[in-house]
């Protein structure tokens, strides 16, 4: 990301202004104009809003949340909820269905049913778990592998609150567990995972002269794992102490971690001291922290939040097994029973998978969970389906997008819409995947094979070659995610008369000239394939800013409620919205769900793609015999980095060194499991399907329909296919020693194949340098 590109500061709404949501936010926020504006607050209490307007007389108050969202004309970018427990909920619901990401103040839910209701808002929310966001816990999460294995620690959070019957506590019955304890309760959860079991105890009304409700202390017991890896917790809370107390205790294998106030120190088996750290933060630097991550969660600049309600189930569990524990002291109440979902997807790493794709995470199921249970059957442009599809319509520009089971069936879609009859012809690349040339076989046409340019993408040259009277339209693939040369495709497509049809599934958000792929042409593809950069596990996506064109695809195969809903009624084909075309081509609602979460990720690990791609090139450009992918101009073009492909170049390489060679010694000696040469994905002329479609078709007639194009025609096609070598691209920040270390291998392997003075000698002419584009790309 450019650090000189201008950010607009986030629009925020703050949801009671007591003493959370003025002292510890707005006031927060105030000193911070550059990133946050709060242009409107909300406070039932008439007395708070006249003191607020009377400090600041240049924000609008409401009196509730609805008033509010009613007088707020410019869009909100979040709204921080700063409400009694026990308006939560309803406050969610009114911002979520405004379309308002939240981030609330603790608890999470009041019970496991609240959050569930939580998390079926179809907007972001996250809780102030300010803890997560505090230098000296961060401090002890980063370390705590260092005592080993936790065999017991020990936490104790008190406080001294004087007038427990002159606050919103004497009222609202909440007590100690739910006041103070839900953060410490949280923060073991963060560090040590949920427990399995549960025993606590706790004490009422120790102040007999005050009158006021909620446990003022609480034991908590804790048990982690199974037989020798059992370990234990206790946990103290107190707000009736007479001086207040923070701890963390924690005791290991190797060493002991203790936490004291602001204190944090490590010792050895020993007793030996290896690290301290005293922590000067502020609260304030704390909140502020936290409304960052959070902004950038809102953003899309990060992927994911820590306090976000998809990483809080097992908080949610524990404080649940609390309540339950302290109705019945003697019993020990079982935390695993609902820890089933909220497992992220496993990293990639140097000593496991060099590469893991898709990332699935919390988020990912819980989008999954709450698409089950609102609908697992669409029939009308509603539900998840609107949502993605509106979203997809916006990305790129578009008048209409189509939803569908894959991205074969979405350039399925395409070609019905431009009522192919047998023997027309659409010219094709001949280096692809086959599903771009494969679906116009089912109508009779002719696909006519056009040769690439050294690129691996269309000559668009080919057009004017190739087209005839039959042609109907061109299709073209941005292969790998390069994109292809669409003003002059266009251009020459539109000379000699024929539709532009861009199959994108290798390449979501990729720009040329400035303008992102998928809105060039009369009509686009996209696969959401498990492996694609925006994915559903299977599912796909057409779009196009033809009405016609899109009537013909919803008839294609999403008929009756859609088809009547949104084919026109002056269509030509419009009385048959009850049938369709007699197909079901619909996307699993499951699938637009995951999909739609998965968009959301798509800004920040591209951010990442781009520039683990930049340190590529940089890296392995100095290799004499790699040509390095590139794009035409960096300032209007840009690389989807679906994969990474690079041209092995043998008229450069040491005598005796083939492609095969230097791949294997790749994989077998320096152990890239990743790096490959993609044959499946090669020229289609010579592929059996397109030699003899007559024979497996021949409801087209068993003679041959078209002569077949020799691989002589394609020399530029075939020479891209024969020296390609293929690494996929990363997508996160802990993904960047594994770039580095492919980085490593491959110049250590160059030189070790080209002898130290060939390398030197080649390095001479190359101006060193590459160590720092990660950093200054990201």
């Amino acid at each position: 990301m450019d650090d000189k590109t201008k950010k607009s500061p986030l629009q925020v709404a703050i949801i009671g202004i007591g003493h959370r949501g003025y002292n510890t936010h707005f006031l927060s926020i105030l000193e911070t104009p550059r990133s946050w504006t709060v242009i409107a607050v909300c406070d039932t209490c008439e007395a708070t809003r006249t003191r607020f307007a009377s400090k600041h007389p240049g924000i609008d108050i409401y009196a509730d949340v609805e008033a509010l969202l009613r007088g707020t004309t410019t869009p909100l970018d979040f709204a921080i909820v700063c409400v009694p427990h026990q308006f939560h909920l309803k406050c969610c619901m009114a911002l979520a269905q405004a379309g308002v990401h939240i981030l609330k103040e603790k608890p999470v839910a009041e019970s496991l049913g609240e959050y569930m209701q939580l998390l079926r808002l179809p907007v972001k929310i996250g809780v102030t778990f300010q803890k997560r966001f505090e230098p000296r816990y961060l401090a002890v999460r980063d370390l705590l592998p260092h005592v080993g294995q936790v065999a017991s620690f020990t936490g104790n959070l008190t406080a001294s609150i004087a007038a427990l019957d002159a606050t919103w506590r004497a009222k609202d019955d909440v007590g100690v567990t739910e006041d103070l304890g839900c953060h410490m309760l949280d923060m073991v959860v963060s560090l040590f995972g949920s427990p399995t079991s549960v025993t606590a105890q706790s004490a009422k009304g120790v102040r007999a002269d005050q009158t006021y409700g909620g446990d003022d202390v609480s034991n908590i017991i804790m048990n982690f794992g199974e037989a020798a890896k059992h370990n234990i917790g206790n946990i103290h809370l107190s707000r009736v102490a007479h001086r207040g107390e923070e701890s963390l205790v924690i005791t290991g294998t190797n060493g002991t971690f203790a936490l004291e106030g602001k204190d944090v120190r490590l010792r050895d088996s020993l007793g030996n001291e290896t690290f301290q750290f005293n922590d000067v933060s502020s609260k304030k630097s704390t909140v502020k922290s936290m409304l960052q991550k959070f902004s950038a969660w809102v953003t899309g600049e990060e992927p994911d939040f820590p306090a976000s309600l998809a990483h809080l189930k097992d908080t949610v569990n524990l404080m649940e097994a609390v309540r339950r524990s302290y109705s019945n002291p003697r019993a020990t109440e079982d935390v695993a029973m609902h820890r089933q979902l909220g497992r992220p997807h496993l990293g990639a790493s140097l000593h496991g998978e060099h590469h893991v794709w898709p990332l699935l995470t919390p988020e990912s199921e819980d989008a999954v969970v709450r698409q089950m249970h609102s609908s697992l059957s669409i029939y009308n442009r509603s539900d998840v389906y609107e949502v993605f599809e509106d979203r997809w319509q916006k990305m790129h520009g578009l008048k209409h997008a189509l939803v569908c089971n894959s991205g074969t069936i979405a350039i399925l879609h395409m070609f019905e819409a431009l009522d192919l009859r047998p023997g027309d012809e659409v010219l094709c690349p001949v280096y692809t995947f086959f599903a771009t040339a494969s679906p116009l076989l089912q109508y009779g046409a002719v696909p006519i094979f056009g040769d690439a340019l050294e690129d691996g993408n269309l000559d668009p040259a080919e057009i004017i070659q190739r087209t005839t009277s039959k042609t109907k339209a061109i299709i073209v693939t941005h292969m790998w995610g390069l994109p292809c040369r669409m003003q002059e495709i266009v251009h020459n497509a539109r000379q000699v008369g024929i539709k532009v049809l861009e199959d994108c599934s290798h390449a979501h958000g990729a720009m040329v000239d400035g303008k992102i792929v998928g809105s060039w042409g009369d009509m686009a593809a996209w696969s959401l394939q498990a492996k694609k950069k925006i994915m559903g596990g299977q599912a796909g996506i057409m779009a196009t800013n033809s009405t016609d064109y899109y009537s013909r695809a919803i008839l294609h195969g999403h008929f009756n409620k859609r088809a009547k809903q949104e084919v026109p009624g002056d269509h030509p084909l419009r009385k048959f919205w009850l049938t369709g075309l007699g197909l079901n081509l619909r996307a699993h609602p499951l699938a637009i769900a995951l999909a739609n979460q998965q968009l959301d990720h798509l800004p920040a690990h591209d951010r990442y793609r781009q520039a683990y791609a930049a340190y590529m090139k940089s890296k392995l450009s100095s290799i004499p015999f790699l040509k390095m992918p590139s794009v035409g101009n960096s300032r209007q073009d840009k690389h989807a980095w679906y994969a990474f492909v690079m041209q092995f170049d043998s008229s450069k390489a040491p005598d005796g060194l083939t492609r095969e060679d230097f791949v294997r010694q790749l994989t077998d000696d320096y152990g890239l499991k990743e790096v490959d040469i993609p044959r499946s994905t090669g020229l289609l002329n010579d592929l059996p399907l397109f030699m003899y479609p007559h024979e497996a078709m021949p409801r087209f007639g068993s003679e041959p329909w078209y002569e077949v194009q020799p691989t002589a025609q394609f020399p530029k096609a075939s020479s891209f296919y024969q020296r390609a070598i293929k690494l996929p691209m990363w997508a996160t920040d802990s993904d960047k020693p594994i770039v580095e270390h492919y980085a490593r291998s491959f110049l250590a392997l160059a030189k070790k194949a080209m002898g130290l003075s060939s390398w030197q000698m080649a390095q001479e002419a190359r101006k060193n340098g590459g160590d720092s584009v990660i950093q200054s790309r990201l």
